[in-house]
């Protein structure tokens, strides 16, 4: 009998969940800014290395990664140190003001609290298309390290090999996959770095909506709470929350579409790397000297 109410309880917190999103009148379309950075107690601890704009409507989610040496010139700074200087409502004004489109929600996570969220999942399945190698991948709290003498400095950093091919990784695996910047070959770019994190999103996003995810209370309140506390957030008001909510309940809102905006070191179609910059960094400038390419082409995948 008490199994029989359990269910009874549980079927009507999901009806009736199910009916207010279904007959809510919100937004038809909101758009989420996904930042990463390293945390506190690692090298550029504020720097927003990950950054995505995503688009969710019925029609599906649209993914755009950013690159992180875009060039602010008003700030005299590149775009991944925004967080540093103003916080997510610098970061978010100034990615509005690139991108062209209004962001409702932004959504910061470290590097712990990343590897924590996927671990809740139980891990995740992602399709690795190449095989790579990464004989620089960093190893915390080596930063510093004078490993001995050694010129090369092998001691800061470990090896890391994907194979390729579907694999099952937990959150450290999945960290050191996104995070990875010095592999050898193509996988080595920061374009098949953004490809890479857009894949374990669509991976995160197919797992949290499956059957076995949705039926398991402990995994949706431990990851309630990390969202809850160790997510930083700059989310515009309830109703962007339960807009997204009533969007997500269509089926059709959960096919993603991948789009990077990739610099090149001499000429892009948005974005090039100059031979030569006055700040003595590696910066990417906007084409034609402001974003009105970057705004007609979002604009169009919108």
């Amino acid at each position: 009998m008490i199994i029989e109410i359990f269910f009874l309880i549980i079927f009507f917190l999901f009806s009736s969940a199910f009916s207010f999103f279904y007959f809510y009148q919100g937004k038809e379309k909101v758009n989420l800014l996904l930042l990463g950075e390293s945390g506190p107690g690692r090298e550029g601890a504020t720097l927003t290395d990950t950054m995505i704009f995503a688009s969710v409507s019925k029609k599906g989610i649209i993914l755009l990664s950013i690159p992180r040496d875009i060039w602010y010139q008003p700030l005299q700074t590149k775009i991944n140190s925004l967080n540093f200087y103003g916080g997510l409502p610098l970061v978010k004004r100034v990615v509005e003001e690139i991108l062209g489109q209004k962001i409702d929600m932004v959504f910061l996570v470290d590097f712990d609290s990343f590897v924590e969220f996927i671990d809740v999942l139980g891990g995740i399945d992602i399709y690795v298309e190449r095989a790579f190698d990464d004989f620089k991948y960093p190893i915390p709290g080596k930063e510093n390290d004078l490993c001995n003498g050694d010129k090369s400095f092998s001691c800061r950093y470990e090896h890391i090999h994907f194979d390729s091919g579907w694999q099952h990784m937990d959150g450290e695996t999945t960290l050191k996959f996104v995070r990875s910047r010095q592999a050898e070959g193509e996988e080595g770019t920061d374009f098949a770095r953004s490809l890479r994190q857009q894949k374990v999103i669509e991976a995160v996003k197919s797992k949290i909506f499956s059957f076995s995810f949705l039926l398991d209370y402990q995994k949706i309140s431990s990851i309630l709470k990390i969202f809850r506390e160790k997510i930083k957030k700059d989310i515009g008001s309830v109703n962007d929350l339960f807009s997204l909510g009533k969007i997500l309940i269509y089926p059709s809102s959960r096919k993603a579409s991948s789009f990077v905006l990739e610099g090149k070191d001499s000429s892009g179609e948005f974005l090039y790397h100059p031979k030569f910059h006055y700040s003595g960094q590696w910066v990417l400038l906007p084409v034609g000297g402001n974003w009105e390419k970057i705004q007609k082409f979002v604009s169009s995948i919108l």
